[in-house]
Formats: structure tokens, sequence, C-alpha cells
């Protein structure tokens, strides 16, 4: 079949556009936040779904906050001054060691399954298995007020309130790198955001900084006036999205630049402590040249295609990489003619993957695919 036949098929194909529009269900691609937070002497667990509530029990007053979902665990030191485990819900708590007063700032790294916090009276970082096994410490680390992670690089990120500071250092605590000499306002509650690569913290007067994590462009994202008495900061990179807790028993939420600042929770009495599930994103799979989202590779797919292309008000594609079927990063007549062409002329190359199975899209384009009911 030649390139006029395939034009005549195509303009044949046309005539049947208005009878043949294709039905799209969209579905979410990440899961809502879950934050967990410590308000007074209650382990409150918050599902920004359903925007409730649950106080989680707790043997004793919890002091500080961690979460590593990939292990389902809670972890936070209680009175009177041991560092325990829980279940998601607070269920099963488990004593992993006791430790003397003075620690502060803790982290669970999933990356090694360790949590890290410091000695406020000795300056050491110390870190032990989810587990209790295998406790480390090292010296030097007097006045570090937070730990962020960067479980890729295998890094940790520390700020120190009394030199203004920010350090970064290996895992087990070698490798002192200085990211910013000084300078910064008494710099406390260090995070990490991994997808952009930024660092954030709160000054002594309680604004929200970041800089890159080569330490350049410096910047106060939001004033303290606009979150007096913020108490703890958490970074959520895959949402897009900064939480701050205050003494006055807010819970607020920022986009990761300081912008659309909202009070998401104003029934506290004192939050101290934020620990947050960032939402899991999922990415659909899809069958390159299933237009329709039928579970086939027929006539029906190019018409599709043809269909968002050339009848006005018709319903964008919730796969728009299956629409791609020549895979060349655009949804256009091409497309269709590809398709036709995979159908009808012997010889014709299929389109490429994932195809005829279900798969994600292995090229890296401007293109979307938000559902595909067809693909698991």
């Amino acid at each position: 079949m030649g390139f006029l036949s395939l034009m005549e098929m195509i303009m044949r194909c046309g005539l049947l556009l208005l009878l043949l529009l294709g039905l799209l269900s969209l579905c979410s691609t990440a899961q809502s936040q879950t934050l967990y937070w410590i308000d007074g002497s209650d382990l409150v667990l918050y599902d920004a779904t359903t925007a409730t509530t649950t106080v989680l029990p707790t043997s004793t007053a919890p002091l500080t906050l961690s979460v590593d979902e990939v292990a389902a665990r809670i972890f936070y030191f209680r009175v009177p001054f041991s560092l325990v485990s829980a279940d998601l819900d607070g269920t099963n708590e488990t004593a992993i060691t006791t430790y003397p007063f003075g620690f502060e700032a803790l982290a669970a790294n999933p990356a090694d399954q360790r949590l890290y916090w410091i000695n406020a009276f000795n300056g050491q970082l110390v870190s032990i298995g989810y587990d209790g096994s295998n406790p480390q410490a090292v010296g030097g680390m007097f006045n570090t007020s937070g730990i962020g992670i960067d479980t890729v690089a295998q890094k940790l990120y520390f700020t120190n309130s009394q030199t203004g500071s920010i350090t970064r250092r290996n895992f087990d605590g070698t490798g002192n790198e200085v990211i910013v000499a000084g300078g910064l306002s008494a710099p406390r509650d260090c995070c990490y955001d991994e997808v952009a690569g930024k660092i954030y913290w709160l000054t002594s007067a309680g604004a929200t900084q970041r800089c890159d994590d080569d330490g350049t462009n410096i910047e106060t994202i939001i004033p303290s006036a606009f979150t007096p008495g913020v108490t703890h900061l958490v970074v959520d990179g895959i949402g897009e999205f900064i939480y701050l807790s205050t003494s006055a028993g807010l819970v607020c939420r920022a986009g990761l630049d300081g912008s659309g600042l909202i009070e998401m929770y104003d029934s506290g009495t004192n939050v101290t402590e934020l620990a947050i599930i960032p939402p899991t994103i999922v990415v659909p799979q899809f069958v390159r040249g299933d237009v329709n989202d039928d579970g086939n590779f027929d006539i029906g797919d190019p018409i599709g295609i043809l269909t968002i292309l050339f009848i006005f008000g018709s319903d964008p594609l919730a796969c728009e990489d299956a629409g791609d079927v020549n895979d060349d990063g655009q949804v256009n007549i091409a497309d269709a003619i590809f398709a036709l062409g995979s159908l009808f002329v012997v010889g014709a190359p299929a389109p490429p993957e994932p195809f005829p199975d279900c798969g994600e899209d292995p090229t890296d384009d401007p293109l979307d695919c938000t559902a595909s009911v067809s693909c698991p």
C-alpha cells in the first residue's frame, strides 16, 4: 500500500470521526501526604487526604520524631530518655536503646537503615541501626542543630547554630566539607531536597531560608513575620511542598519557593516536631498505539489521533505517550499515518516499546501519561 492509499484511508476514516470518539478515564498519579507531629505530649498522625488527625498511642511523651516509610516505622525519643520505634499507626512500640538527656535532630536514614542524632552535651554525632545494632559516635559536632540526608550521594548535611555555617559529611561522619562557611543567622532544622538539590533551614528569628547544595543562591523564601513562633521544618521534594509547625499549634504549607503559604491545620497547642511520608508517585503503564485505551491496537486508534487533532472540543488524551505512536515526542498526523502503516502495510514497523505489552515510556520527552485503564 503506497502513500496515496494511506492518505485515502485517512480521508475515509475522517468520515467516522464523529461516531468514534474515545472514552478516557483519569486517575491520580500521586497519593496524598501523611504528616506526623508532636503536639504537647501527643504524637499525632495527620491524613492530608481527609484532613483528619489521630492521636497515636505512646507509653510516655515523645520528644523528637522521624519516620521511615520503607521500614514502616516511626522513631522518637521519649521520657525517660530511651529511643523507640513503632508501627506507622503507633502500635508495637519497641525500645531500641536507652540514652541520656541531650539528644537533638533525630533523623532516620532509609539508605543505611540507621538513626542519626546529636548529643548536645559532648558534641557527638551518634548513629545506631534501626534494630539497635552497631552504635557509632563521631565527635566535633558542638552546636549542630539540624541533620539533612542525601540518600543518593550518601551525605549528611548539618546546620551549626553558633558559627552560622552549613557542612556536609559522609554517613560515617568522615569527609567534612564546608558548604556555607558562616554568616547565617543561627541556622537550625536542616532539611535536604534530593529532587532539586536544595538545603533548607530556619533562622533564629524564624525565617525560612534555602540554598543550592554547593552553598550558592542563599535566599529567604518565607520571612519570619509570616510564621511567628515557627518550631520545625520538613521538606517534601516529591510533592513540592514545605511544611512548618509553630508554638501556637499551627501547621503551615507552602511551595518549595515559599509561595502559596497557607495554614493547613490550626487546632493544636504547641507543635514542636514534624515528620512526613511524601506522596508516592505512580507512573502509569501503557501500550504505545492504544490511543483509545480499549486494550487493542486497531483502526480505532488512528481515528482517535485524528479526532483530537481535528475535531474541536475533543477530549485530550489521558495518555499522550500512547498517542505518540512513532515515539518522536509529539502527537500529530504522523502518528496516525504510522499507526495505519503498522496495521495495514505488510512489513511496516510496529510501534516502538512499550508494545504490544504494557510498560513505561523508555523515552524522555515532554509527553505525559496520567492514566491507562487497560494497563495495571
